[in-house]
């Protein structure tokens, strides 16, 4: 008789972030940690995108809050964890508790929200 290894069936789980209505937002962390990077995608059918993003600096609370228009093109937005005055910057430390909402006004005239928690 012949034998056989039996075949080993290698699975990966790959979590998809849900894009409603063709709209994306990816959060990532900026390679030094002093930033967050939000990239865009499918805004097409967004007319437009407000981000807020909260975090704790040694036990204060701090955050960053803006919008974001669509039809300039430009796919990638930088929020950094910090001051900067000129080419000075002054980072925080100690960050805890990061949490990011984003707010999609859709051509359709529908709101869509949502959350990501960041962990440094």
């Amino acid at each position: 008789p012949a034998l056989a290894k039996k075949k080993i069936v290698r699975s990966s789980q790959t979590v998809s972030v849900p894009r409603p209505y063709g709209v994306w937002v990816k959060p990532k962390l900026r390679s030094d940690h002093n930033a967050l990077i939000l990239a865009f995608g499918g805004l097409d059918y967004a007319a437009s995108l407000n981000y807020t993003l909260t975090y704790a600096s040694d036990k204060i609370a701090q955050g960053v809050q803006g919008s974001h228009q669509p039809e300039t093109n430009n796919f990638q937005k930088e929020l950094l964890f910090g001051t900067c005055s000129g080419t000075n910057c002054t980072y925080h430390q100690k960050i805890t508790d990061m949490l990011l909402e984003v707010k999609l006004k859709l051509k359709t005239n529908k709101t869509l929200t949502q959350h990501y928690q960041i962990n440094l």
